[in-house]
């Protein structure tokens, strides 16, 4: 009787999960208006909660020079932070050392550093007889492709502080480092980022003058990647028009320095790169390739069935539904050109990409208070944490990850 009663709740349990899920499938956003005009401190008039909503967030900037995870951070603190995490290695639970270094990628028109950050083990790279040097898997995240999406910035320090660090001595969370090495890009795009808490909450390029017209300024790095006139086509979800509020997808693929450096990352020699995620927001989505095309990748089952496993945790960890599909065919993206989880798959060859839109679903859309942070943070850990260990393969050569 009493195993009956086990199985009729698992059975209960399992179909209220994909209630939910077809659910919040249907789902429309709130009428809390998207940042589409510059116009925006006109709305406030009627829409009163979208100003609620944005001083809410600005609440949650820290002033201060060292890092608070708790908080937004601005961005001299960020890089006080990044540029620390090298000084010294941290030990995990196991007794082992846990090292980081920072490296400046790229440097942006209003003279900004780009940072990359690597967290692994010294003592994971193995001699064999039969190969020079095991390459160990890889993982990359970055994190503020578009300016005014804080939380994803928040989420990647989130990462580096807890796979660095390990403030709970988690040794779940150190056996991450011992799978794979861990490449962050955490603030792609710094001076459209400092922007956003300067002068325009809304903005979403970089800062490059893209005109004669003084005031037309900024990129869409989100539509700036590309490797052929199909990938990069701002036809399809971008613009031409340099002076567009949002969407100007530049003059061809890489004409921004931003983008040129986390796609030299991407195609970086000697490191064997199995994952991409580019954290964003807002709406929890798990994209995968392709974003300008309907057509589906050969093995999108595989990317959908790890992607799967991870939305489950973070259904298991928050009880957050993140809906799993191809980017293409999710209603609030369209098609979209020029998009870097395209890139990082046909491009830079990394079989398992993603975009992973984070909270919320629509209510304070881009303007999450800071008390989202953490809950997020642990929710995409336990997400990520699941994924990487279902996509680990550890008896197999490093190639094995590129044979797909």
């Amino acid at each position: 009787m009493r195993v009956f009663l086990v199985l009729s709740l698992m059975i209960v349990e399992a179909f209220a999960y994909r209630y939910r899920y077809y659910r919040y499938s249907k789902w429309k956003p709130r009428d809390v208006p998207e940042c589409m005009s510059p116009g925006l401190v006109a709305q406030f008039e009627d829409n009163p909660k979208l100003k609620e909503y944005i001083i809410e967030r600005h609440k949650g900037l820290s002033n201060s020079a060292r890092i608070n995870f708790k908080k937004y951070n601005k961005y001299p603190a960020i890089e006080n932070f990044l540029k620390s995490l090298g000084n010294e290695p941290s030990i995990g639970p196991s007794g082992q050392e846990i090292f980081a270094y920072d490296e400046v990628i790229g440097t942006t028109v209003e003279n900004r550093k780009i940072y990359l950050v690597k967290i692994f083990k010294k003592d994971m790279h193995k001699r064999t007889r039969y190969s020079k040097r095991m390459r160990k898997p890889a993982i990359l995240i970055d994190g503020t492709l578009k300016a005014r999406e804080w939380i994803s910035p928040a989420v990647v320090l989130y990462f580096i502080n807890q796979l660095k660090n390990n403030p709970q001595q988690d040794p779940a969370i150190e056996k991450l480092v011992d799978m794979y090495d861990w490449y962050f890009i955490p603030v792609a795009n710094p001076d459209g980022y400092v922007y956003t808490y300067t002068t325009d909450p809304c903005w979403r390029k970089n800062r490059r003058q893209t005109s004669s017209d003084p005031v037309c300024f900024g990129v869409d790095l989100n539509r700036n990647f590309g490797y052929d006139d199909k990938t990069w086509d701002p036809s399809v979800g971008g613009s031409t028009d340099p002076c567009n509020y949002n969407g100007y997808a530049g003059t061809g693929p890489f004409t921004e320095e931003e983008t040129k450096a986390v796609m030299k990352v991407m195609n970086r020699k000697g490191v064997n790169f199995v994952a991409y995620f580019s954290f964003q927001s807002y709406s929890q989505i798990w994209a995968y390739p392709w974003g300008y095309k309907k057509e589906a990748l050969p093995d999108a089952k595989d990317l959908r069935k790890a992607a799967q496993v991870g939305a489950d945790a973070i259904f298991a960890k928050s009880k957050r539904i993140y809906r799993v599909n191809q980017s293409a065919r999710i209603p609030e993206f369209g098609l979209i050109a020029g998009a870097s989880d395209d890139y990082a798959r046909g491009g830079a060859n990394i079989k398992y990409s993603y975009t992973i839109a984070l909270r919320d679903t629509g209510e304070k859309k881009f303007f999450l208070p800071a008390s989202e942070i953490t809950p997020n943070g642990e929710e995409m850990l336990e997400g990520v944490k699941a994924f990487a260990n279902y996509i680990y393969k550890p008896r197999r050569k490093y190639y094995y990850y590129n044979k797909w």
